[in-house]
């Protein structure tokens, strides 16, 4: 049975979201929702949780912001340092079947392109083939990286949870076209679906056919179901389609934790299924330095390196251990240092400040850096200054 979808034009009051922190998963210092609501339709999508407020049926009603380039060129031009725009994620995917029309994500590639600004697109839509050759460009003069999502590489349950995405090999073809033309290409392996696409054979199948393609990095994450419409949806279309999976699901999110996390346990057995993967394949976890060295401030590049090494190190404590603390503790420190001082280039003062406080032997003072980590923190911020950076 075919879906409706009503395209609602809006006028938005700003675009660019600006994050405390730059995820270590996707670089993002800016990123942009074009669009409100998916057409892809699929049912696990974090953006079905009420904390979102997406108006009418989610996969069915799609806001246009009809404005948003207007508004990214103003935005662009308050921006106080230089940082990667990630496009994707978020409340929708940035290719789903409003851009065919809107081509609202190719007007901020081209403002990218004019503006020297780095991207990171992650989609799993076919349409951003058409776009290739605009990132190939935008690579050249500032740095470009394709990922593209799967929850699944098995079609059959694909269709059942991402009904109107790409097909596998279709995703899989487009990110070795994209690494021809010389783009960083990446793997979202999230979320992965408890019982379906966790298993060891699905992480082989996944991990060969990110090698054979020549991905520059697989990340991976679990799927987090909140409490409400986006869990509620989830166990309905399960009841359907793998009733056998429900008591397991049950027992998997009992505890209906405001972020939707499964148990813990499940959490420890799945990073350490994919450590093991990533140790045999040779395919990083994180996205490789030499993908943004140089193209986020210092302090940044720092943060990030930090919260990857603990990842390579198998922190067992995840987001909680003292890598990722310290990753988000010194981001926090700068964005609280910027938003005391004035002018464009302020982030070089940050930078300055940031080197002195190592050099001094005063790291104490970023209040959530574990002293634990100190000594990983100066290595690698000696690494990085080592290295050629604008």
């Amino acid at each position: 049975m075919g879906v409706t979808v009503r395209f609602h034009e809006v006028e938005a009051k700003s675009l660019l979201r600006q994050s405390i922190v730059v995820d270590p998963w996707f670089l993002g210092r800016f990123g942009s929702n074009l669009y409100r609501g998916c057409a892809h339709g699929c049912v696990y999508c974090d953006g079905r949780a009420e904390k979102y407020y997406v108006r009418g049926t989610f996969d069915e009603d799609i806001e246009v912001k009809r404005n948003a380039i207007e508004l990214a060129r103003v935005e662009l031009d308050r921006l106080r340092e230089p940082g990667i725009l990630f496009l994707g994620g978020g409340v929708c995917d940035a290719y789903q079947s409003a851009e065919k029309k809107y081509q609202l994500a190719r007007g901020i590639l081209e403002l990218c392109l004019e503006r020297g600004v780095p991207v990171h697109v992650l989609t799993k839509s076919g349409l951003v083939e058409r776009d290739l050759e605009l990132l190939q460009a935008i690579h050249k003069k500032s740095r470009a990286i394709l990922s593209f999502s799967f929850s699944t590489v098995n079609d059959r349950e694909r269709q059942v949870f991402e009904p109107r995405g790409a097909t596998i090999a279709k995703r899989f073809q487009l990110l070795r076209k994209a690494k021809d033309l010389g783009l960083a290409t990446g793997v979202m392996a999230m979320p992965l679906l408890p019982g379906l696409s966790d298993s060891t054979f699905h992480m082989q199948a996944l991990m060969e056919m990110a090698r054979d393609n020549g991905v520059d990095f697989v990340c991976h994450g679990a799927l987090t179901l909140r409490p409400g419409t986006q869990k509620d949806e989830f166990f309905a279309l399960l009841r359907k389609a793998y009733p056998e999976l429900i008591p397991a699901y049950t027992r998997l999110y009992q505890s209906n934790r405001a972020s939707g996390a499964p148990d813990p346990r499940y959490l420890d057995r799945l990073y350490a299924a994919f450590r093991e993967a990533h140790l045999h394949y040779g395919i990083p976890g994180r996205i490789p330095h030499r993908v943004f060295r140089g193209m986020v401030p210092l302090y940044t590049e720092v943060a990030v390196l930090l919260e990857h090494r603990g990842f390579e190190m198998g922190d067992a404590a995840g987001a909680q251990g003292n890598f990722a603390r310290g990753c988000w503790g010194i981001g926090k420190w700068a964005r609280t240092r910027l938003g005391k001082l004035r002018g464009k280039h302020a982030f070089r003062e940050v930078e300055a400040e940031f080197g002195m406080l190592i050099r001094s032997d005063l790291l104490s003072v970023i209040p959530e850096l574990d002293p634990r980590v100190y000594p990983d923190v100066v290595e690698i911020y000696k690494s990085v200054i080592k290295t050629d950076r604008p």
